[in-house]
């Protein structure tokens, strides 16, 4: 097993099990720890042996997504372009990848979930785009991936409200929603099935896919002006203050 301070590695088989361990922060991600995290997902990508990539958190928290403290900073530009390398790293992956989601899943926690190529979410999965409740507009693609996968008015409703979705709703969003203590041996059956396909025809089945979508690059590019610019209201940069 790789360990990181934010992320652990097991490898099952041919799959490569990717654990975020930030607990003491509910899984957000600081900048550092978004990019040690692309970083592994470069290296399993680039691992022949690796067939599948699962992407999980703990049984309570999947992720908070990006830790707020960060865009508190001045230089809040330098470091949501850096946090974003981790979602354009996931959607530059050859390798298949699934999230496996239970407990807390908010913000661009969620959109990292969702970027990924399939997803199986627990019962106890409390999804939520709740970046309104800090001032703030839809982050991590979220923007292009809701407009795909459920249309403009319930992706309107998510962004304005940000409340926790029914599991109903979340059933849009993702592949399944099983009980909790089924969500990972899904995964490692889907896992256990992309091994037996061929490689190449699945890359190139992802890329035919991601291609015929909205562009998920260029969704980040539009947030970041966005984010910026509801970041630098006043009351907004109070807000983010209290979580330095």
């Amino acid at each position: 097993m790789h360990a990181h301070s934010s992320h652990s590695v097991t490898r099952e088989a041919s799959a490569a099990l990717v654990e975020i361990t930030r607990p003491e922060r509910a899984n957000a991600l600081r900048v550092d720890d978004a990019e040690a995290l692309a970083a592994t997902l470069v290296a399993l990508d680039d691992d022949p042996g690796v067939r599948a990539i699962i992407l999980l958190g703990s049984p309570r928290y999947f992720s908070a997504g990006a830790d707020l403290a960060d865009l508190a900073d001045e230089d809040a530009l330098a470091h949501i372009d850096r946090i974003h390398r981790l979602l354009r790293q996931v959607l530059a992956l050859r390798t298949p990848t699934i999230a496996a989601v239970r407990g807390a899943a908010v913000g661009a926690g969620l959109n990292l979930a969702l970027a990924c190529d399939l997803v199986v979410a627990g019962t106890s999965t409390r999804a939520s785009e709740m970046f309104i409740h800090r001032g703030l507009t839809l982050d991590f693609a979220g923007s292009a991936i809701l407009s795909a996968r459920i249309g403009p008015h319930r992706a309107k409703a998510l962004a304005f409200f940000g409340g926790t979705l029914t599991l109903d709703e979340l059933a849009m969003l993702v592949n399944r929603v099983v009980p909790d203590d089924e969500v990972l041996d899904v995964a490692r059956g889907w896992a256990h099935d992309l091994a037996e396909r061929s490689p190449r025809a699945l890359t190139l089945s992802k890329r035919l896919i991601d291609q015929a979508a909205p562009s998920l690059g260029s969704a980040l590019d539009r947030e970041i002006i966005a984010q910026l610019a509801a970041a630098s209201d006043p009351a907004t940069r109070a807000e983010l203050e209290r979580w330095r």
